[in-house]
């Protein structure tokens, strides 16, 4: 009896490969709406890339989106939306976004010390006296209340009113070690000199190039001058029966800040020139204060985004005052300070300033010190 030995043909096996890869097929390519959100690949390149069902779901997997691009950035322009900003928005180095009204009230207290020396003699060496030595002392203490409102006209367009109220006290020590000292004071209550400006973002930063920003500023003399305030005689001298707190002239100048950008650094020096306009007073004749030319450099730093420190130095020059074309002597005077400035956000539309000034200069208060609070509002 002979044994059949059974054997599988070759046609028979690749039979049963070719029907498991069509269900395999079938399975992840179905016919009909499927069909047509599939990966759109021939069945060839499918069998090519893969000998398991692994690799072939792998296979067939949607390819990723590609990168969207990004999002263009804002064009520049001068804004000041962050509170951070508020300490470069005082110093005229930036500008609120158009329909943006920021409200500031704010309070500074300033003081001065001085010693006035005269000497009814001569010196020898500069170091001997042979005379009488007179020796004043002055002592001033200020406080301001101002209301500022600053508001966008256009992106790169503003516009800034200050109205500031003062309480001025003068104490002064007359003939101090001589036989007729007397000790003086006086107050006064009472509005200063209000205060305008408009200022244009000319350019952009680019580069190494700063954004510039020009201003003119006005000044109007609403405060009560020293030439319209009584006087009285005191030890041969006359003296004013109150403090002024206003200067009594008008005054109107151009201006300019350069500021470069180091995020998270800001850098910025400017400068304006005020014209003080002459006038006559009745009993004086007509008086012509000199003109002024303050400047001023700073840097900012952001340490985050609700604190901001800055430094600035300020240092404003007037020349001598003349009275009837004649130069009164001791008119001429140089205030420079370094202002140290913190800001602190409350929220967003809220912020609060502190600021600490030294004076450098003989003319400089010995300090001051100021608080405001910068409240800002989107009208449109």
């Amino acid at each position: 009896m002979s044994v059949r030995r059974l054997s599988f043909e070759p046609p028979l096996v690749l039979s049963v490969i070719i029907i498991i890869n069509l269900i395999s097929l079938a399975i992840f390519f179905p016919t009909g709406a499927g069909a047509e959100e599939s990966d759109e690949r021939s069945f060839p390149d499918v069998i090519s890339t893969s000998g398991s069902l692994l690799e072939l779901a792998q296979a067939i997997e949607p390819e990723p989106p590609p990168p969207q691009p990004p999002t263009p950035l804002e064009p520049e322009r001068p804004k000041s939306e962050k509170p951070a900003e508020a300490l470069l928005l005082e110093a005229g180095a930036i500008l609120l976004p158009q329909g943006i009204l920021q409200v500031e009230p704010s309070i500074e207290y300033s003081h001065w010390s001085t010693n006035d020396i005269a000497i009814s003699g001569f010196t020898v060496f500069e170091a001997i006296v042979i005379g009488t030595i007179r020796v004043d002392e002055l002592n001033r203490d200020i406080v301001t209340g101002a209301l500022t409102l600053r508001y966008g006209i256009l992106d790169r367009l503003q516009a800034d009113v200050r109205v500031p109220v003062l309480w001025r006290q003068d104490q002064e020590v007359l003939g101090v070690g001589t036989t007729d000292e007397t000790e003086r004071t006086i107050d006064n209550f009472n509005i200063g000199d209000l205060e305008a400006s408009l200022s244009y973002q000319i350019l952009n930063e680019r580069g190494w190039v700063p954004a510039v920003i020009t201003r003119v500023r006005a000044r109007f003399p609403t405060g009560e001058n020293p030439f319209e305030i009584a006087t009285e005689d005191v030890q041969g001298n006359l003296r004013l029966t109150k403090p002024p707190t206003g200067s009594g002239f008008y005054g109107v100048g151009p201006g300019a800040t350069l500021v470069w950008t180091s995020d998270p650094v800001v850098f910025y020096v400017g400068g304006t020139y005020l014209f003080n306009l002459e006038r006559n007073f009745t009993g004086f004749g007509d008086i012509n204060p000199g003109n002024s030319f303050e400047w001023l450099a700073g840097i900012n730093i952001a340490l985050s985004e609700r604190v901001a420190l800055n430094v600035t130095f300020i240092d404003q020059i007037n020349w001598s005052t003349d009275q009837n074309g004649v130069e009164v002597a001791g008119t001429s005077f140089n205030d420079g300070r370094v202002v140290l400035g913190a800001s602190i956000s409350l929220s967003p539309n809220t912020t609060l300033l502190v600021g600490a000034g030294i004076g450098l200069t003989d003319d400089s208060p010995d300090f001051t010190f100021t608080v405001s609070l910068p409240i800002t509002f989107k009208l449109f």
